[in-house]
């Protein structure tokens, strides 16, 4: 027994074992294999007719159309509007002067309507919307379709 414990620790033997057993341990270790995270999907949503109380001077309710919440929480969605004196053709963004009416619900697919009762003002005979949606990270999805409505 003494020379076989001689030989093992040899300095040669134990420099080929040290070696081997860094191999073997190296050869058995769990190998990483990372899942690619999930595409980016935005939703998509388009916008729908307002409705307007009998005397047409007051918008009674927005609606919108979720085609796709896609992927990215949503963290406010509705509606962004201008009243205007002509049908002129204008960039409806929030954050800027244009008035938005926002959402209470939660977003589902399909259509999505909430009552606002805006009063048409005095002076303006143009109402523009377009329906938004901003999801987590602050990026705002638009409608492709903006509607107008002359009163």
């Amino acid at each position: 027994m003494l020379a076989f414990t001689y030989k093992l620790t040899n300095r040669k033997n134990l420099l080929f074992l040290t070696g081997l057993l860094t191999l073997f341990v190296a050869a058995c270790a769990p190998k990483y294999n990372p899942t690619p995270a999930p595409d980016r999907l935005l939703p998509e949503i388009e916008t729908r007719t307002a409705t307007f109380n009998s005397s047409g001077a007051v918008i009674e309710n927005f609606y919108l159309n979720f085609v796709s919440l896609g992927n990215v929480p949503i963290e406010e969605y509705g509606i962004v509007y201008a009243f205007l004196p002509d049908t002129t053709a204008v960039n409806l963004v929030i954050g800027s002067s244009y008035p938005t009416a926002k959402f209470k619900n939660a977003p589902r697919m399909g259509a999505n309507t909430e009552t606002f009762n805006v009063a048409l003002p005095t002076g303006m005979h143009a109402l523009s919307y377009r329906a938004y949606a901003k999801v987590v990270g602050g990026e705002v999805r638009y409608a492709s379709n903006q509607l107008n409505k002359t009163y």
